[in-house]
């Protein structure tokens, strides 16, 4: 046996997928393993065009083009029949003159790893998704809802009613007011409870990218596409409440898409081509008025109407004045457990943040109580601690040490501030007159009197 044939018999003794090309991409030698990982007959391979062979569809992408670029080791992962997948290794092989004469390429059947690799990350995204139902939950037994107000008992009363039907819900009011708390109630007290909560934010998802966020996208179909695909909103609502929040900022474009999956209820993942079913319940909520944006053309009224079935408006801080303290008192419990600080809140304090019009309402308030709470070096948080912004205009805090004007101007600006401050504080006349030490009768007059309803 001449040292050649030694060669070729070794060659061929070898299980493994081994392929030969010209840089051309011809075919010069293969191992018998090759015919195997690729069901051919492996000698129908010798002389035959990688080129041809992967437009056929035996297998994509090509080891040889990679390497004739490259002059280079390249590793990858190419697809056999569409199903197989092989770990690809190829490697260059120049002549004395340097150049490059072959590619010489052998491969592992990765199938099952890659099946893993995928169940792993649908497992992951599922791992995720229950960490963010234990934090929704976390949140839930952290929140309360403030509704000392008659508005406020209104909304949480039709909220409460409309929470075990399976009925879409349109959640209007002023940015901060608490939306999203309200539809998360809606989601907890309603039979879908146990599903999932699947918030979309539609005012933070660019216009480009809001069909694939919603639908999900297949592998592949798009230039930088997760491999294995990913499963949209939608489909991650299976079961449970789809909440769109910011409805109001959809393109005309995307509340067709929003509109077709409210009345299919189904979709397809760009580039697939596989109908998902999806059984959700439907919140939305937007700070914009809707029927105006109907009126001037930036509103699908049909899709308008889809929301509208159940319309809830949760009225601005300002409006609903007797949830504030009670509001900075919950705020002042959670932080300080939260941070383990113990803080109180000055008369003084309390007093100017009962006094604001809190336009950023409760998302504001909560936001100042944290601040105050992570930022004051003292147990009793002073007025000199507050940012100036939330200080009463020094010519009116100061009115009480100065005599610009007379003493039963001063005792009826006095007494006007206290009943208004009780009435705040306590839900009955009796109780306030208790606190005040005066008769029951004197308060019903003094409210009349005040005009403090």
């Amino acid at each position: 046996m001449t040292e050649w044939d030694e060669y070729k018999t070794i060659f061929h003794s070898l299980q493994e997928d081994i392929l030969v090309t010209k840089t051309d991409g011809t075919i010069v030698k293969v191992s018998k393993g090759t015919g195997d990982v690729y069901d051919v007959n492996a000698d129908d391979l010798i002389g035959k065009s990688v080129y041809d062979l992967e437009k056929q569809g035996l297998f994509t992408p090509l080891a040889t083009p990679m390497v004739v670029e490259k002059r280079e080791r390249v590793t990858f992962v190419q697809t056999v029949g569409g199903e197989k997948k092989l770990l690809v290794t190829a490697l260059p092989v120049f002549d004395k003159n340097k150049e490059l004469v072959r590619v010489v390429s052998y491969s592992h059947d990765v199938t099952e790893l890659m099946e893993i690799k995928a169940g792993m990350e649908e497992m992951t995204e599922e791992m995720e998704r229950v960490r963010k139902e234990l934090e929704h939950l976390k949140q839930q037994n952290e929140s309360s809802f403030i509704a000392k107000s008659e508005p406020m008992r209104k909304v949480m009363a039709t909220a409460n009613q409309v929470a075990g039907v399976d009925v879409s819900v349109l959640l209007l009011g002023e940015s901060g007011v608490g939306k999203t708390e309200v539809a998360k109630m809606i989601h907890e007290k309603s039979e879908r409870a146990s599903g999932p909560f699947i918030e979309v934010n539609c005012g933070a998802i660019p216009e480009s990218l809001f069909e694939a966020e919603l639908f999900g996208y297949e592998s592949g179909s798009f230039t930088g596409a997760a491999k294995g695909g990913k499963k949209g909103f939608a489909e991650l609502a299976d079961q449970g409440t789809l909440f769109l929040d910011e409805v109001g900022e959809l393109s005309l474009s995307n509340q067709v898409k929003v509109l077709k999956l409210i009345q299919e209820k189904s979709f397809y993942r760009v580039g697939g081509r596989k109908e998902i079913r999806a059984d959700f319940r439907l919140v939305s909520a937007t700070n914009k008025r809707l029927k105006e944006s109907v009126e001037n053309n930036l509103f699908r009224e049909d899709l308008y109407f889809r929301l509208n079935v159940v319309p809830i408006t949760i009225p601005p801080l300002r409006e609903r004045k007797e949830d504030i303290v009670p509001l900075i008192q919950y705020a002042l419990d959670l932080f300080t457990k939260r941070y383990k600080r113990k803080r109180t809140l000055s008369r003084e304090v309390l007093h100017e943040l009962t006094e604001l019009e809190w336009r950023g309402n409760v998302r504001e308030l909560t936001n100042l109580i944290e601040r105050l709470v992570v930022t004051s070096n003292r147990s009793m948080i002073l007025r000199e601690e507050l940012p100036d912004n939330y200080k009463v205009k020094s010519e009116d805090y100061s009115k009480m040490n100065n005599f610009e004007e007379s003493l039963p101007k001063t005792l009826e600006r006095v007494e006007r501030d206290q009943i208004q401050k009780a009435r705040l504080l306590y839900k009955t006349t009796t109780r306030m007159a208790e606190v005040l030490g005066v008769s029951q009768p004197s308060i019903v007059r003094k409210l009349k009197k005040y005009g403090i309803k």
